[in-house]
């Protein structure tokens, strides 16, 4: 044991001894990759292992991979990896056989002289091969080498059937008239973007020695320069001449000028752009008084309400309504209607 050990711990049965050593030694002499997912392994193999060192329970049935996994805090496959380490360092050992289908029971043992540089080499063989396989079934939908650079869906070479430069003529006939899979990026397999011969709108498969040469017309120089006056050829085409005042295409026989240009029919207001520009008044549906020519007076002030006193005497208007008033004869619903008529008068 190491001299920093403190007191009471160097007795103990096997699983106890394993502690104190993978706590206080062999954590501290184990190289710096080691010192994760497989020492984590090693204390959750500590703290399941019975007095004895046996993973299993009490009743006797051995503890499965799967919770040695769980309590390790990894996967399946990384348990069994760091389990085949310890046990090629000599830190774990092997109950019994291995056989598929059951349980295998490991014993914790406490060794003077593991050998970690063999896990170590075991853990970065198996992470090598894994990271293959992680490549292969990333979900990418092929198995091939994937081509660097290339922006299309599938980098690699066709599995599918030879390659196209192990084809002869016939195969290249074939295979040129096959029907591309829908959805697929590319066809073929150079992995580029072009479409097969029945993709509705692809370009057909037909050989270059079959293209015939198609004239194309020449095009003058003075074709942008057009002018408004009308070609004596284009003239020619049309059925009914032109307007003799502003040139325009007729499109009746027997008149010389435009429906624009053309003269009205009695009783008919003649069409034209002044016309259809003018806006039309619409009536006044109000009558404007008109302007008196007596000079306006002084403005009347408006008329203001008195409070009713209570203690005058009680009067009645000619309006039938009573009031109480000192001094008015009238009502001043009266006194209001009156001041209203001599302001419209």
């Amino acid at each position: 044991m190491s001299a920093e050990e403190p007191e009471g711990r160097t007795g103990g049965g096997p699983a106890h001894s394993f502690g104190n050593a993978l706590a206080w030694k062999w954590s501290r002499e184990m190289p710096r990759s080691l010192k994760g997912g497989f020492l984590t392994l090693l204390y959750a193999l500590r703290a399941m292992a019975s007095a004895n060192g046996y993973l299993r329970f009490r009743d006797g049935k051995v503890i499965r991979i799967q919770d040695i996994a769980k309590a390790a805090g990894c996967r399946e496959q990384d348990a069994r990896r760091y389990l085949e380490a310890a046990i090629r360092a000599g830190v774990v050992v092997v109950e019994g056989e291995r056989r598929r289908g059951t349980a295998t029971l490991y014993v914790i043992a406490n060794t003077n002289w593991p050998d970690w540089k063999a896990a170590e080499a075991y853990l970065k063989g198996t992470a090598r091969r894994r990271k293959e396989d992680e490549e292969v079934n990333d979900g990418s939908g092929h198995s091939g080498t994937n081509l660097e650079g290339e922006g299309s869906g599938h980098g690699g070479t066709n599995q599918f059937g030879p390659q196209r430069s192990e084809l002869g003529s016939d195969d290249a006939e074939s295979v040129r008239s096959t029907v591309d899979r829908p959805g697929s990026v590319h066809s073929g397999t150079t992995g580029s973007g072009h479409s097969g011969t029945n993709i509705p709108g692809g370009t057909q498969g037909v050989p270059h020695d079959m293209a015939d040469v198609v004239p194309q017309p020449q095009v003058d120089a003075g074709a942008d320069e057009e002018t408004d006056q009308p070609s004596p050829q284009h003239e020619e085409h049309l059925p009914y001449g032109r307007c003799e005042v502003c040139t325009t295409p007729l499109t009746r026989p027997g008149k010389p000028r435009c429906s624009v240009h053309s003269e009205p029919l009695p009783g008919q207001r003649r069409r034209g752009s002044s016309s259809r520009q003018r806006a039309i008044q619409p009536p006044l549906l109000a009558s404007v008084p008109p302007a008196s020519d007596r000079p306006a007076g002084p403005a009347r002030p408006p008329f203001q309400w008195k409070p009713e006193d209570p203690l005058a005497p009680a009067r009645i208007c000619g309006c039938g309504r009573e009031f109480k008033a000192r001094t008015d004869q009238t009502c001043q619903d009266c006194q209001f209607a009156a001041h209203q008529e001599a302001e419209t008068a």
